[in-house]
């Protein structure tokens, strides 16, 4: 998705230079062009065989791990077999009449549009081949027979009655598009699941876990994910096709806005009269720049710490809640592609928005903001440690 998304954004990248909405370098945006037009293709293609086959990759590596699980119950599960099965179930529900050269019918059909009916199909398939192989709907092979081949022959009976019930489905029935109507019922969740009030939830969520010393951030993003996914692939199809952006409340706004990083707690321990605290500050800050915040999270700690209680969840609560009203009077520049979760944030804000300065100078902003919410809890707790310190010379 990386790979895609960064295709994309060099491909607009004269866009940013044009006169009408850039910073009016039209000689910059000509320059540009000739450089971007010759390996256009390339570009395209980068994006056609990555964000365009989404729901086909998932598939494939949800029906490989779904394999990995059933292959402990079922010892004649082969993985390597589920994943492949997983694939082309799901392509059994793909009109290929009018798939075009460039998977893109309609709306990049093997993207995130099929994202969910992807994940649901590959379990689907799974469990049915599990099935048929747990009742022995296979050809056995005499033992003598080499272990791969025999694996071959016992896979044959199922695969073939879970590909034929798939393909009944998928395209059996006239007038009826089940991947269409899987598309469009997951459809209503992703809207439901985009708006701000939603992913507040799943912020505070994210913050009381992490605030007990569970990684909120893995737990929820398990049920968010393929929200998320569609989300931000649906936004760099709109920003590559030069259309509306249609999600403003996604991940990337979330980490790049909001979540940030600790870097100004960190900052905040370097300066700190506590020497337990310096010490932990000066290790930590090159970590938190890049976002790895379990040094502060443990070492302060943040985790069960009562004190920090109102900053870590109360005040990025709050956070989440200013940078919603900047985003709903349309200061917030959308995101409309994907950066490495190391990069830091201002720096992921100015290209995850397509070069927006905007974008930049919102997530420092939201930096000085974390500092100052912070600031006052993080002095109560220095003074108490200042004071265990006095207690320990004595």
């Amino acid at each position: 998705m990386i790979i895609g998304a960064t295709a994309t954004l060099f491909n607009n990248l004269p866009g940013l230079f044009i006169t009408d909405g850039g910073f009016d370098l039209p000689n910059v945006a000509n320059f540009l062009n000739k450089i971007i037009t010759p390996i256009q293709p390339i570009l395209l293609q980068l994006v056609f065989v990555t964000i365009n086959i989404l729901a086909l990759l998932v598939a494939l590596l949800n029906g490989y791990n779904l394999g990995k699980i059933n292959a402990q119950k079922v010892s004649s599960v082969t993985p390597l077999v589920t994943s492949i099965l997983s694939g082309v179930s799901l392509l059994c529900f793909i009109d290929f009449a009018k798939l075009s050269k460039n998977f893109d019918y309609p709306s990049y059909i093997l993207g995130s549009p099929s994202l969910f009916a992807g994940i649901i199909i590959s379990i689907l398939s799974v469990e049915l081949y599990t099935f048929l192989i747990k009742k022995n709907f296979t050809i056995k092979m005499p033992n003598g027979v080499p272990p791969m081949i025999s694996a071959a022959f016992t896979s044959i009976i199922p695969v073939t009655v879970v590909i034929i019930v798939f393909s009944v489905f998928g395209q059996g029935f006239e007038g009826f598009d089940f991947l269409t109507i899987f598309n469009k019922l997951f459809a209503y969740l992703v809207v439901g699941g985009s708006s701000w009030i939603t992913q507040f939830f799943a912020f505070l969520l994210d913050r009381l876990l992490w605030f007990v010393g569970l990684h909120g951030s893995n737990i929820v993003s398990s049920v968010m994910n393929p929200i998320w996914t569609t989300q931000v692939t649906d936004n760099i199809a709109a920003f590559n096709a030069h259309q509306p952006i249609p999600y403003m409340f996604t991940e990337q706004w979330m980490n790049n806005y909001v979540r940030v990083s600790l870097f100004p707690v960190a900052l905040l321990c370097t300066i700190s009269k506590v020497k337990r605290f310096n010490v932990l500050g000066k290790l930590s800050l090159p970590g938190t720049i890049f976002n790895i915040a379990e040094p502060i999270m443990y070492g302060l700690p943040v985790v069960l710490n009562p004190i920090m209680f109102v900053p870590w969840v109360l005040g990025f609560a709050a956070t989440f809640l200013f940078n919603v009203v900047l985003s709903l009077i349309g200061l917030t520049p959308p995101m409309v592609a994907m950066t490495v979760w190391t990069m830091p944030a201002p720096l992921a804000a100015f290209i995850g928005s397509g070069f927006k300065f905007g974008a930049l100078a919102i997530s420092l902003l939201n930096f000085v903001l974390i500092f100052f919410i912070f600031y006052p809890f993080f002095k109560v707790l220095e003074k108490q440690e200042l004071a265990n310190e006095l207690k320990t010379k004595e």
